[in-house]
């Protein structure tokens, strides 16, 4: 099924998201002195890419299960 495709996706991304700015508040705030060894520049990157195609994801999934048809659409395509 598509939709279940494209949802599971979307989620994909959105944990995607979630964990890098867990990486973040652990790199910017370690526990007990420890530190975190992350890369600044690849935790960038991955939250740019993650958020891109998130929303990216997010856009085609609202457009193609749940745009509004509007009347005057219809009409215009049978003509």
């Amino acid at each position: 099924n598509p939709i279940v495709v494209t949802f599971l996706q979307l989620s994909q991304m959105f944990i995607g998201v979630g964990v890098t700015i867990v990486a973040f508040y652990y790199y910017n705030n370690p526990v007990e002195g420890k530190t975190c060894n992350i890369r600044k520049e690849n935790n960038v990157a991955a939250f740019v890419m993650y958020g891109s195609y998130f929303y990216l994801f997010a856009q085609f999934f609202l457009a193609r299960y749940f745009k509004v048809k509007v009347e005057g659409e219809t009409k215009k395509k049978k003509a």
